[in-house]
């Protein structure tokens, strides 16, 4: 059988030529491969776009900068907020943890003197404290409560309770009204200066240096004005002080707690002088310099 070069199939010498028996193929076919290339397009443009998209994101990151670097500068904002904070709670809390530990029992107890256990803290305020002691059935009670202040960085004791020394009179040396109430008001005729009311009034020396010969010192409370007044008549040169109310040189109160008055006279601004009066007077005078540096507790040595 012989095939005519317009016969299907025929085309290209025959190379074209389609077995015997296969249909034709249809221009649908075609039609699909274009479909998938169309698709296969749109998708390329859609990663494009993607791929833009992120590229663009990325070359926007530097104008993204400063936002990082916000967090990295701005820790020390919080965490001076936070100190400020801190120091806002040290500054209510402190003062408070401070008087806890100015006002512990047991230093009270050791620099003020209290031999006895079991001291207890009623009220603390500023350089002032109120305390009692517990005392067990069947042992002496004595002083059960006593109100201490601190005098150069150490607790004493100003009196015990019950006192002869007024409300008034605590009050004008410095004790808080918190604590001066449990003491009784001062009669009226009473001078809430510490002044006993002599005929001599009560001197305020300055703390300049100066030597004084003491010659009489009072400690017992009710007795004061009685015992400074007959050391005044045998001396009727010399003055006196209440030595709390005066320089820092000498001892405020004594080994019980109680107010010092003292009878002196001046004298001069060396150790010879001060000495050379000291001998002179005879015991049991003994010399004190008014200043604001000498040791309260020790007695100048001539």
């Amino acid at each position: 059988m012989t095939y005519s070069p317009h016969d299907p199939g025929w085309h290209n010498g025959g190379r074209d030529q389609a077995p015997y028996g296969t249909p034709p193929q249809t221009p649908s076919r075609h039609g699909v491969v274009w479909a998938l290339g169309a698709l296969v397009v749109v998708l390329l443009v859609a990663l494009a776009g993607v791929v833009g998209f992120l590229l663009a994101s990325d070359g926007e990151a530097p104008s993204a900068v400063p936002g990082p670097t916000t967090p990295a500068v701005e820790p020390d904002s919080p965490d001076t907020g936070s100190a400020d904070t801190r120091s806002d709670t040290h500054s209510d809390t402190g003062p408070r943890a401070a008087q806890v530990a100015e006002c512990d029992p047991d230093v009270i107890a050791s620099e003020a003197g209290i031999a006895r256990r079991n001291v207890n803290v009623d009220r603390c305020v500023g350089e002032w404290a109120l305390a009692h002691v517990y005392v067990p059935p069947g042992e002496p009670a004595g002083d059960t409560q006593y109100i201490v202040s601190r005098v150069g960085g150490s607790w004493n004791r100003y009196t015990g309770i019950p006192s002869s020394t007024c409300r008034q009179e605590a009050e004008a040396d410095g004790m808080p009204s918190d604590i001066a109430e449990v003491l009784d008001t001062c009669p009226s005729s009473a001078a809430p200066t510490g002044d006993l009311g002599l005929g001599i009034p009560m001197s305020r020396p300055a703390c300049d240096g100066r030597g004084i010969v003491v010659l009489y010192s009072a400690v017992t409370p009710g007795s004061y004005s009685q015992e400074i007044s007959s050391a005044l008549a045998q001396n009727p040169d010399a003055s006196y002080l209440r030595t709390d109310m005066a320089c820092p040189s000498l001892r405020p109160r004594d080994e019980n707690g109680n107010i010092i008055y003292a009878v002196y006279r001046p004298s001069g601004y060396t150790r010879d002088q001060l000495c050379a009066d000291v001998r002179a007077q005879g015991p049991p005078a003994y010399g004190r310099w008014l200043d604001t540096t000498s040791d309260p507790s020790a007695l100048v040595s001539c």
